[in-house]
């Protein structure tokens, strides 16, 4: 038997469930993340998480570097994720599967956004935080 998907909203308000699982279910995947019409939606404990693009200010890429007791081996691999900061300035984490994938997620999400302002500077964390 297939278990239904459930979903849950991270910032803003709550939509309809049916807008939001229609646009799940023709959404496109780069990585980790799905991108739909509407929404961006990755992957959260017994659920997907979603975001409106047009709650999203400000965008970027962040890479953080493998640390622990394997740094020495596996120097030069990282996480890579999808920053986004929401008009109510919360910022969210999303992690992505590479690289190229946080660079055409962040693609994605402008071309649904033009008012989204991607890539990070002290200024414009100052600004939005």
């Amino acid at each position: 038997m297939k278990e239904r998907v459930r979903f849950a909203v991270v910032s803003g308000p709550e939509y309809d469930e049916r807008m939001v699982r229609m646009d799940y279910n023709t959404a496109k995947t780069e990585g980790n993340v799905r991108y739909g019409r509407y929404f961006i939606f990755y992957e959260g404990v017994y659920q997907w998480l979603y975001v409106y693009y047009k709650d999203i200010v400000w965008a970027y890429h962040r890479l953080e570097d493998a640390g622990g007791r394997l740094s020495r081996e596996l120097a030069g691999n990282g996480t890579h994720s999808m920053m986004l900061v929401t008009k109510e300035r919360k910022r969210i984490g999303i992690p992505v599967g590479s690289d190229e994938d946080a660079v055409k997620g962040l693609n994605i999400i402008q071309r649904h956004n033009r008012f989204v302002d991607i890539g990070f500077t002290r200024e414009k964390e100052g600004k939005y935080l």
